[in-house]
């Protein structure tokens, strides 16, 4: 009900609108051929060349599609080692221990880290 209500508003706001939208002589009037031919003979041929200097001086901008890319190879493999750095290892595996603290001990006896690193999300 109320979406069909707001619709309803909607096309009565712009046939309102529309009506009342007026066009302006000046604005909206097409010059024909014979005019515009008539007004360049009026215009004085220094500024033409004013113009004309001023257009060519302009420095045209680069193209979109050819500038100069912001994502280097460089850049690309520093992002490929921070994901695979940022990837949570597993906690079984070689580097499943690889954020969690063991101290000085290593091999057999960092094995009570596994689960502590397991509850700490350090690993999977």
């Amino acid at each position: 009900m109320r979406l069909s209500c707001l619709m309803l508003l909607a096309v009565l706001c712009a046939g309102a609108h529309a009506q009342g939208t007026k066009k302006d002589p000046y604005l909206d009037a097409a010059a024909s051929a014979a005019q515009v031919k008539a007004l360049q003979d009026r215009t004085d041929p220094a500024v033409k060349k004013a113009v004309a200097d001023a257009m060519a001086a302009e420095v045209p901008p680069p193209p979109l599609l050819q500038s100069v890319p912001d994502f280097s190879v460089a850049k690309s493999d520093i992002m490929t080692a921070a994901f695979i750095d940022a990837k949570v290892p597993d906690c079984l595996h070689s580097e499943g221990l690889k954020r969690q603290s063991t101290f000085f001990l290593g091999g057999y006896l960092a094995l009570p880290f596994i689960p502590i690193a397991a509850l700490r999300g350090k690993c999977n």
